[in-house]
């Protein structure tokens, strides 16, 4: 079949694979993806060095939800909503896929507010692409990723979370239901290894859950190796942390704003990098303690030295496992390997503090 659809720029014909119908044997556009067992194999697909760094929390009751957190959405098969290509086109389709074989395809998901108080939209941060609907159909549509002004054919949906069964490990799960012009319809994912995502007001509803994506205690040494390998350093940590919560670059760069930074200058011997380290680091406390999150938050202050400089920043790890600094007297974030001074001399970090 072909789908037109219309964005506020362009038409573009799309070529939609035959087998897409949702009670159906999904197409093979997937089948080529880089981490992908095959169709119905039970593979847990390429690890990350020792196993994945970023690891999901257990399952958030929806009425903890807020806007201000990243989320992973889990359905009763074990797999994640992902973005289709890591969202590398103008739009991508949404599916579900085992989180270990198609990890590049999962991002942070934010909802716009509290799902279980009133309907909100899903958003994918690293494009600030919201969930869409295929359509208007009342039997089913697809569901795919895009920018909010995509178009009005396209409609950005609107979900409600309402408490379904329990799991196999007791924990409470939820149907996403959105109300599509007086009809109801739920966000569905057949059975596979992978497989679409689409509303229906027929089929049944995927069983989901709400996860925040955490960092092992025990994989940041690593973490930090594969990021400076050459480098010999003192690592801290508390030691009743078993994990720290990865954060967003937008998390991030909230902090930044929240603490006022922005508007100090540095001063020699009383108010240098340090001290801009030191206050970023505890307004990113402060901001843990304002939502309350199960662990702290994987932020902390390096030290780093070049042949000729010292400095101090902040460190962070993001919902990728990457190793990112943030310059906290101005806000940059480079990736932690390419942290350097402003002669481009790569810094060694000696010292980390989490």
């Amino acid at each position: 079949m072909t789908i037109l659809r219309i964005t506020p720029t362009e038409t573009t014909e799309l070529l939609v694979p035959t087998q897409r119908e949702p009670h159906a044997d999904p197409g093979d556009l997937l089948a080529g993806h880089l981490h992908a067992p095959r169709r119905g194999q039970d593979s847990s697909g390429p690890v990350r060095g020792e196993g994945p760094i970023i690891t999901l929390s257990e399952p958030i009751p929806a009425d903890q939800i807020d806007a201000n957190t990243p989320y992973v959405i889990q359905d009763a098969y074990g797999r994640v909503l992902n973005v289709q290509d890591a969202g590398s086109g103008a739009w991508e389709w949404a599916y579900f896929g085992a989180y270990n074989s198609y990890w590049t395809d999962v991002f942070p998901l934010r909802f716009s507010g509290n799902p279980v108080d009133k309907p909100s939209s899903i958003t994918m941060q690293a494009r600030n692409w919201p969930l869409h609907s295929n359509g208007t159909a009342t039997s089913w549509e697809y569901a795919f990723w895009a920018p909010s002004d995509y178009g009005s054919s396209y409609p950005v949906m609107s979900l409600s979370a309402k408490a379904a069964q329990l799991n196999a490990d007791g924990f409470q799960t939820y149907t996403l239901s959105w109300n599509n012009g007086g009809t109801t319809m739920s966000l569905c994912s057949d059975s596979g290894s992978w497989n679409w995502a689409y509303v229906s007001s027929t089929h049944s509803a995927a069983a989901l859950t709400f996860h925040k994506f955490y960092v092992q205690r025990t994989k940041l040494d690593s973490l930090f190796s594969a990021a400076w390998p050459d480098a010999s350093y003192d690592l801290k940590l508390n030691t009743g942390d078993s994990h720290y919560q990865a954060v967003t670059t937008s998390q991030v760069m909230s902090t930044y704003q929240n603490s006022g930074l922005a508007q100090y200058n540095w001063k020699a011997n009383y108010f240098d990098c340090d001290d801009f380290s030191y206050v970023y680091k505890a307004q990113s406390s402060k901001d843990a303690y304002a939502v309350g999150p199960e662990y702290g938050y994987a932020v902390g202050i390096i030290f780093g030295t070049t042949a000729t400089s010292a400095h101090a920043v902040n460190v962070f790890i993001d919902t990728s496992g990457t190793v990112q600094v943030i310059e906290p007297q101005n806000g940059q974030i480079v990736q932690g390997k390419d942290w350097k001074d402003r002669t481009g001399a790569a810094y060694s970090p000696y010292f980390i503090l989490m």
